[in-house]
Order: C-alpha cells, then sequence, then structure tokens
C-alpha cells in the first residue's frame, strides 16, 4: 500500500559487493557494515542543497572502493573532493564515480550536485510537459478556490465535475527553460515570465489543500 511504501525508502540508499560499496541516493543515512567494521555518515539537505558529504568511520585503515553515483540530470560534471582536495577523475552521466584508497576515521568526501531546469514531453504529444529542477518534479500553485475541509478530506472529497479546474496554457519564450522559468523567493520555488496568467512551480510534495497541475499544454 501507499503507507507500506515509505518503509522502502532506505532499500537502496546503498549497495556492496566484493570490493566496496555504491552510493546510489542522496539521503541523510548511515551506513554501519559490521563485517567490515566500517560505517559511512551522509549528511546533507538535497535537493535544498545541491550537494552531499560522506564520513568514513573504520576501525582500522581499510582499503575499499566506493563508487558515487553521477545522475543524467546534473547541470554539469559533478566536483568531488577528499578532505578538501579536488579529485581528479570523472564519470559520465548515468554511471559511477570509482575512489578506491585506503580510508581512514575522518575522512570526508563532499560531491557537489549542481542541478538545472529542464522540460520532460510526453512521449505522444511534444507540446504537453512536465518541468522539472534536477531530479524535482515541479507541479503549479493553481489556488484553492472552491475548496473547504468537507471537500478534502473523507469521502467528500473533490468531486471535480462539481468544481472545475481550469489548467492554463504556458507559451515557451526561447529554447530553454530558464528564459521564462525564473527562481523564485525560496529554494526549490520558481515562477513562469511573460505568461497571460503565471504560475508559481514548487516541488509536488510540497504542495497541500491546493489545487495543482503537473502537466501543460505549452506552444
Amino acid at each position: 500500500t501507499g503507507v507500506e511504501e515509505y518503509s522502502k525508502l532506505n532499500d537502496s540508499i546503498y549497495w556492496h559487493d566484493g570490493e566496496g560499496i555504491y552510493v546510489n541516493l542522496f539521503i541523510p543515512s548511515e551506513l554501519n557494515w559490521t563485517e567490515k567494521g566500517f560505517k559511512l555518515r551522509q549528511e546533507t539537505k538535497f535537493p535544498e542543497q545541491p550537494g552531499t558529504a560522506l564520513v568514513v568511520t573504520a576501525a582500522k585503515p581499510t582499503q575499499m572502493t566506493i563508487r558515487l553515483r553521477i545522475p543524467d540530470w546534473l547541470e554539469s560534471a559533478s566536483s568531488v573532493k577528499i578532505n578538501g582536495k579536488q579529485v581528479e577523475a570523472s564519470a559520465s552521466p548515468g554511471s559511477y564515480l570509482t575512489l578506491s584508497r585506503m580510508w581512514k576515521t575522518g575522512d570526508r568526501i563532499e560531491m557537489a550536485l549542481p542541478m538545472r531546469l529542464r522540460i520532460d514531453a510526453m512521449p505522444d504529444d511534444s507540446k504537453m510537459i512536465a518541468v522539472l529542477y534536477g531530479p524535482v518534479v515541479l507541479a503549479g500553485d493553481l489556488g484553492a478556490d472552491g475548496l473547504n475541509d468537507s471537500l478534502i478530506i473523507g469521502p467528500s472529497a473533490p468531486r471535480m465535475r462539481d468544481h472545475p479546474m481550469e489548467v492554463p496554457a504556458l507559451r515557451a519564450i526561447g529554447d530553454q527553460p530558464e528564459s521564462w522559468i525564473k527562481p523564485g523567493d525560496k529554494a526549490l520555488n520558481f515562477r513562469t515570465s511573460g505568461q497571460q496568467k503565471d504560475i508559481t512551480l514548487m516541488p509536488l510534495n510540497s504542495i497541500f489543500d491546493k489545487r495543482y497541475s503537473v502537466y501543460w499544454q505549452v506552444s
């Protein structure tokens, strides 16, 4: 069920094989590899902040490979530092950056995750799009007109035919989304520009008790 799904959020933050650890997801967490006497603590406020840090605790210095996932939504190549020193290595989007060395307690990996606005079109309709910032799906705030507690909660949830919602069409002004979608007044919030009716865009999971849309007809 939807409730049970949340118990699986930690399912694939880390993997391991005979050589070492894979870091797949950017979530505050701690990996305790008891057999190796090796811990890896991840410190991050991602996606509000575009980066993550990993701190090692080892019972003794340990030769190990740590592989960092390089997402395909990055704006530019990821910058990685170990103990403040830039790593002279890179990896293509959708792969892993491999770090092999003798790790000891206190070692710190810092990874920048620069994000960008991007447009995803429907496979069968290039003019029906969704807007994302990095991996974050953005939804448009369409207000709360016509809604009340009885419409939102319980068996009297909205009957859309009785309370119709008009989703405005948008117009792309330029080839890049940055030309008509501008940063908002707080992290991860944006505002369209030059539209007949401008819309505030924010992470889908941050909208409550309001009408919203994720998909937009764009000319």
